[in-house]
């Protein structure tokens, strides 16, 4: 009876919210483990705290940075770190340039680039704190994606003056992070993207192919160098020994607040992996006024636009379940309803292992979508995703992950007791 009534409660509630959503806007000190936490009020979930057995927010916000904000953040810095060395795989890959051993040095230099990428993809979900100090600017000096399309002339304007000095620091972010890293590795067309007028590349295609690979290579160090220096800012910005905004963050006055910034970049699984990397692409979304739009879709010299969605996803799963202890999975269950905990683990699952399976690129999901039939198919696809689609699984796989995002948009935030981002106030579809 008490199961029925709490549900009573939330449709109330849920019902309520939904009217009201109309608005279209809006060396690290080692912390204690969840063992050691104690009970002594610092619990913001239901019951308040005093407890051992009552489920702590500010237990599940600990595990959040201790366990994936900061290792994240430290990992991308030793990768980044490493790949920009002299000494690492994308040096060996320059000095490899014009010798019989370029293509294994190149191939070896894309791999350790996939292997940066992950960590870059799965620090999307938690761009929280100095990762959106200054308009985001560390975040997208990892990966400017969302914040516009790559400027591919302005990396060509990098490579043709990178020994003449040139100050990365001075370039806009639409010519730095993964992306920038991305096409001086994987753009096999050494000519230059500008139009004639561009004096930085007037002389560029006139060089020989060694010469252009090899400057290309050079401004990839630079980029990565300069992507490992931000990875290094924010780990120093939130560690105990540095800046130490993890104490900002896991303060006691501050635990409602830093929940909500938690929940808000949680939906990145709807701004980006579903909207930005598979709506927009496939001409879903609204953001698309073409029958699809191929030019939004990410990593597409590298062919990883679906990785990234996967990183996407995983992360947004590793955010959800935490560890043992605590997470939302634990904070849904200790608020009385477990079944919505077991839903978004089933979906997520269900999802990761989908789009595991898919053998198709976005790329070419895109482009089997050239007639209005293929529209509705797609359409039809991802308005039925419990039924997969063989001629459009991406458009399959966007049906999934909706379904989880409707999900944390309508049940999760009403019984985790948060706000949804103005941004995804209202769908795009």
């Amino acid at each position: 009876m008490m199961v029925q009534m709490s549900r009573i409660l939330l449709s109330a509630v849920v019902f309520i919210m939904l009217a009201a959503c109309t608005d279209s806007s809006r060396e690290v000190v080692s912390s204690p483990s969840l063992d050691d936490l104690s009970s002594d009020g610092s619990g913001t979930g239901s019951g308040g705290g005093g407890e051992s057995d009552v489920y702590s927010t500010r237990d599940m916000l600990v595990a959040y940075i201790d366990e994936i904000v900061l290792p994240n953040y430290q990992d991308l810095e030793l990768l980044a770190t490493q790949f920009a060395a002299s000494d690492g795989t994308l040096g060996a890959y320059c000095d490899a340039i014009g010798t019989a051993d370029q293509e294994s040095q190149q191939a070896a230099a894309r791999s350790d680039w996939m292997a940066i990428s992950e960590k870059v993809q799965a620090s999307e979900l938690h761009v929280i704190g100095p990762a959106i100090e200054n308009g985001g600017s560390l975040q997208f000096r990892l990966n400017s994606y969302m914040a516009g399309p790559l400027s591919t002339c302005g990396v060509d304007g990098i490579a043709a003056q990178v020994e003449d000095g040139i100050n990365i620091d001075a370039r806009s972010l639409n010519q730095r992070g993964i992306g920038a890293l991305e096409y001086l590795l994987f753009n096999d067309n050494l000519d230059h993207s500008c139009p004639p007028q561009a004096a930085a590349t007037a002389q560029w295609n006139s060089l020989d192919e060694n010469t252009r690979a090899s400057q290309r290579c050079q401004a990839a160090q630079m980029v990565a160098g300069d992507m490992s220096a931000a990875a290094a800012t924010l780990v120093d910005k939130w560690q105990p020994a540095g800046q130490d905004y993890r104490a900002v963050f896991l303060s006691e006055e501050r635990v409602g607040e830093s929940l909500q910034d938690t929940t808000d970049a949680m939906f990145y699984l709807e701004e980006g992996a579903k909207d930005a990397k598979l709506g927009n692409p496939l001409g879903i979304i609204v953001a698309c006024s073409a029958l699809t739009c191929p030019e939004q879709i990410e990593s597409r010299y590298s062919v990883t636009s679906l990785d990234n969605i996967i990183t996407n996803v995983k992360a947004f799963r590793r955010i959800f379940i935490s560890n043992d202890k605590t997470g939302f999975d634990a904070h849904l269950t200790a608020e009385g309803f477990p079944e919505v905990a077991e839903r978004f683990i089933n979906n997520l699952e269900a999802s990761i292992t989908y789009a595991e399976s898919i053998e198709q690129s976005v790329t070419e999901q895109v482009a089997a979508i050239a007639t209005e039939s293929e529209e509705t198919a797609c359409s039809n696809a991802f308005a039925n995703p419990d039924s997969p689609s063989e001629q459009f699984p991406l458009c399959t796989l966007y049906g999934m992950v909706k379904t989880i995002v409707d999900d944390l948009k309508i049940d999760f935030v009403t019984i985790v007791n948060v706000s949804i981002p103005g941004s995804s106030q209202s769908d795009n579809d």
